[in-house]
């Protein structure tokens, strides 16, 4: 055990009882991969800024910010004042509300391309009805993506995400024969795969910035080569901007690279880390 390690432990008792809980509760402890390391993670009791305090009162620097959501910091004043007044107007209506019309018109303001809105509840959502959608339009089938890309959980588009790319990414999962990856940043190597689609191409799906591969940014050549071909083909161009909107400025970054994309997707940065997913 490194020394690291033993601080840690020491400094974290609370924690690793109630994660020897959770780990009977919970697969491997957790209900997200990403947030569990060696030897145990700790147990979040609260969070305020740019901290977050686990139940032994040890005090973080939080760099994750609510799957970099949270832009404003934990209980952000602006936020917690907001939720706090509609939770006084109730928090589920199941019905069409105000809410929803002005969030839409204050999006269409910064997506130009949002000619149309659909909520639903996570970013997984949003790329399962986008390629739903891709595939409706044009009545085709494939659908391409890129090597290392991330798109939720999606049946669909959970394949080639982690090196090696020809491994499955998951017990449960079929040989998804309508899902054809591309290489990242490599136009020539892309558009001879795309070319090899013949007739059948729905869609490309992309990410400006590649987010689970590494935070690695498209360049512009290749966003608008691989945009040309879809369009060329009349097949959908899908943007998700589920990590890269409404972080580096207000709207979409698409908008900073001359990208005229048929669908964008956005996840849970437009509720300020409640669960929301935006078509």
């Amino acid at each position: 055990m490194s020394s690291t390690e033993k601080i840690y432990r020491k400094k974290t008792p609370k924690s690793a009882s109630l994660f020897a809980l959770s780990k009977k509760l919970h697969v491997n402890g957790v209900s997200h991969n990403i947030r569990f390391f060696s030897p145990y993670p700790f147990i979040t009791k609260s969070a305020s800024g740019k901290h977050l305090v686990d139940v032994d009162s040890n005090r973080y620097v939080d760099f994750w910010m609510g799957h970099w959501s949270l832009i404003l910091g934990h209980r952000a004043k602006q936020v917690f004042a907001k939720v706090q007044e509609q939770l006084q107007n109730g928090w589920m209506y199941g019905t069409v509300n105000k809410n929803t019309i002005e969030l839409s018109e204050k999006i269409a303001k910064v997506v130009p391309v949002a000619e149309k809105i659909r909520y639903v509840s996570t970013g997984t959502e949003a790329t399962m009805y986008a390629v739903r959608l891709a595939r409706a339009i044009t009545k085709k089938k494939t659908i391409v993506k890129i090597d290392g890309g991330w798109h939720g959980y999606t049946t669909d588009l959970l394949k080639t995400v982690n090196w090696p790319y020809n491994q499955t990414e998951s017990s449960g999962l079929t040989d998804e024969k309508h899902i054809i990856s591309i290489p990242y940043n490599d136009l020539e190597k892309s558009t001879k795969i795309l070319q090899s689609i013949k007739n059948d191409l729905a869609g490309i799906i992309i990410e400006p910035i590649l987010g689970g591969a590494g935070c690695i940014p498209a360049t512009k050549d290749y966003l608008r080569g691989v945009q040309e071909f879809a369009k060329k083909k009349n097949a959908l161009y899908i943007l998700d901007e589920i990590v890269t909107g409404f972080r580096f400025r207000n709207g979409c970054l698409y908008s900073t690279m001359n990208l005229d994309p048929d669908i964008v997707t956005l996840g849970k940065i437009v509720g300020g880390g409640f669960p929301i997913g935006v078509i």
